[in-house]
């Protein structure tokens, strides 16, 4: 049986005390933001990816932030210095990444003391035992420095074996390692936060696992998952995935369990969209300030080119002279032009369940994406837009974000 939804409106709880770039008034309203100097310099989360040679570090840098085709992993070359990125625009996420062979912090002066997660990516199909050994040692440092870190260990490249030899491995890295962790020191190892995940490139194992690492770094997590439990229980939706457009990095989803399928259906689909919003883009998009856009004049020959503007200037001459408009005038068309409001885009597609997959673009860097029950999208889509215009502006005040233009 379906649910009713009646006049039912998505209510979006309010912000915890403290919001990161936001004050509160005396009347206890979230007021100005924080000085831009303040917001400028705040810290950004700093994520170390270290690892053995050849680990795959690079490749799963150049694949999810980059966007190269696993296949071109191949031909990339060895990382033979440490290199500080800007990974996500959105995020802020600074990632080091680091030579491969290089576990000991002290050859490279670094200090832990900063840093927040720790991805240390392993080869499955290779030889463990001494990358164990030291894998300890540099875990031990950078808890001793650091006791807050996290520590994330993928193992990589799992694409060519089985399900049971990938758990088999999975389990023996897990029981050598806290072996090695406890002959150290029993309290830290008993203390450390330690997470596993299996990983390839080839797959979207990858994607999830650099989401569950960055969502631990999000202090607002807690309020998403919030905000989109409330989103899919008011607009029927079965999952809803906060999308990093970019890099289809999720960073929140609702409590409900998540489905392997069912982030790999959004996330092939936020891909598609993504595809066909380069094919659609505007011409002001595209091209550059001050060049003008693409058009038939522009794939003219020269002589086509002199003609037609020999042409123009007997029209000009023998025309009445205008009167040029005046710098005022100018100045506020132009602003009133960067004004325009514009509408984000959203799209859907029935499946042949009979289910919708939604897309909506919330600013420039983030996309709602999500999986609607039958007949859900056309029966209630005014309510459903309702909330989802509501969830947008509730997200954009929570990173205090927005978008290039204002929305219509």
């Amino acid at each position: 049986m379906q649910a009713n939804y009646g006049t039912a409106r998505m209510a979006v709880p309010a912000p915890p005390a403290g919001l990161p770039g936001h004050q509160m008034n005396g009347a206890g309203q979230p007021g100005g933001i924080e000085d831009s100097e303040s917001e400028e310099h705040r810290r950004k989360p700093r994520v170390l990816l270290m690892g053995p040679r050849s680990g795959g570090k690079s490749s799963i840098r150049k694949v999810v932030f980059e966007g190269m085709a696993p296949s071109d992993t191949l031909f990339i070359e060895k990382t033979n210095k440490s290199s500080p990125d800007d990974l996500n625009s959105f995020l802020s996420m600074r990632m080091w990444d680091l030579p491969g062979g290089q576990l000991d912090p002290e050859q490279l002066n670094l200090s832990f003391e900063d840093t927040d997660a720790v991805i240390f990516v392993l080869d499955a199909q290779s030889t463990l035992h001494d990358v164990i050994r030291k894998l300890s040692v540099t875990m031990h440092k950078a808890y001793t420095a650091n006791p807050g870190i996290q520590f994330e260990i993928f193992l990589h490249k799992v694409d060519g074996m089985s399900e049971d030899y990938r758990l088999d491995t999975l389990q023996n890295l897990r029981d050598r390692l806290t072996e090695e962790l406890f002959d150290m020191s029993p309290e830290l190892e008993s203390n450390m936060n330690v997470f596993y995940h299996l990983t390839s490139v080839f797959d979207t194992s990858i994607y999830e696992a650099l989401s569950k690492v960055i969502q631990k770094l999000i202090p607002e997590q807690a309020m998403l998952e919030r905000l989109l439990d409330l989103l899919c229980q008011q607009c029927s939706m079965d999952k809803a995935f906060l999308f990093e457009t970019a890099s289809k990095i999720y960073i929140a989803t609702d409590s409900a369990p998540l489905d392997n399928q069912t982030y790999v259906v959004c996330a092939d689909y936020l891909d598609l969209v993504g595809d066909f919003s380069q094919l659609y883009e505007t011409s002001e998009a595209r091209t550059p300030a001050g060049e003008g856009s693409l058009s038939r004049s522009s794939t003219l020959t020269r002589g086509q080119r002199e003609g037609a503007a020999t042409a123009s200037a007997r029209r000009d001459s023998s025309a009445t002279p205008s009167v040029p408009p005046s710098p005022a005038v100018s100045s506020a068309t132009a602003i009133a032009k960067n004004k325009a409001p514009r509408r984000l885009p959203h799209s859907k597609v029935t499946l042949a369940t009979g289910a919708t997959i939604a897309q909506w673009t919330i600013n420039d860097t983030l996309s709602l994406v999500a999986l609607l029950r039958p007949h859900a999208q056309d029966q209630h889509a005014a309510l459903i837009d309702y909330n989802i215009a509501t969830f947008r502006q509730a997200v954009i005040a929570i990173f205090d974000v927005g978008v290039s233009a204002p929305l219509a």
